[in-house]
């Protein structure tokens, strides 16, 4: 199975424990996890979560299967800088429905490249999984966030009030989804042309 994809200068590929470092940087930034429900982490506690699943990737890759879990490094291109990660993981019981999810560090916010790793989402669960269902959701203060998903199609589809308790208060949840059938013939065509080897 291909392991790596480029688009819009971006290359997106399955995690390794060597990109571990890059990602327990990312997540001990405050900034970075102001609108998250955990963090910021440790190295021990980003590692602890991180670990199994790139195993488990890794695993199902060396054996020439799917893998269960999809969690990618996001680099630049031309110099392989880390970017950040993003990643699809199963819905129970519903084959073909993930929950999205991307961090980016701080010092790339605002270049569009939130929306380019939430695009790539799309296209890989799309068009290389044949999903049918994403399932996305963001705290309720968090406008970068509901702007992704927002300019990737996703449609928001309801409130739950106070869902996360973080830093000593509650935050509203904001749950967005987006259905295959959603997209047209011709933007599911285009994003398999966005993303190559």
């Amino acid at each position: 199975m291909q392991q790596s994809w480029i688009g819009g200068g971006l290359r997106f590929s399955y995690c390794t424990e060597h990109d571990l470092p890059d990602i327990s940087r990312m997540l001990s930034k405050e900034s970075v996890c102001r609108w998250l429900f955990f963090g910021p982490n440790t190295n021990e506690a980003t590692r602890s979560y991180f670990l199994p699943l790139i195993e488990e990737v890794q695993a199902a890759l060396w054996e020439g299967r799917t893998p269960d879990h999809h969690v990618f490094t996001v680099r630049l291109e031309d110099t392989k800088d880390f970017v950040g990660q993003c990643a699809l993981f199963p819905v129970d019981f519903s084959p073909g429905s993930f929950l999205i999810g991307y961090q980016l560090d701080d010092i790339y916010w605002k270049r569009g490249y939130g929306t380019l790793a939430c695009t790539f989402l799309v296209y890989f669960a799309f068009t290389v999984l044949d999903g049918y269902r994403l399932n996305g959701d963001t705290v309720a203060g968090n406008t970068a966030s509901r702007r992704v998903m927002e300019r990737c199609g996703f449609v928001l589809e309801g409130i739950q009030r106070q869902y996360w308790h973080a830093r000593g208060g509650y935050y509203d949840r904001l749950i967005f989804g987006l259905l295959a059938s959603d997209l047209t013939p011709e933007r599911l065509s285009a994003l398999g042309e966005a993303f190559t080897e």
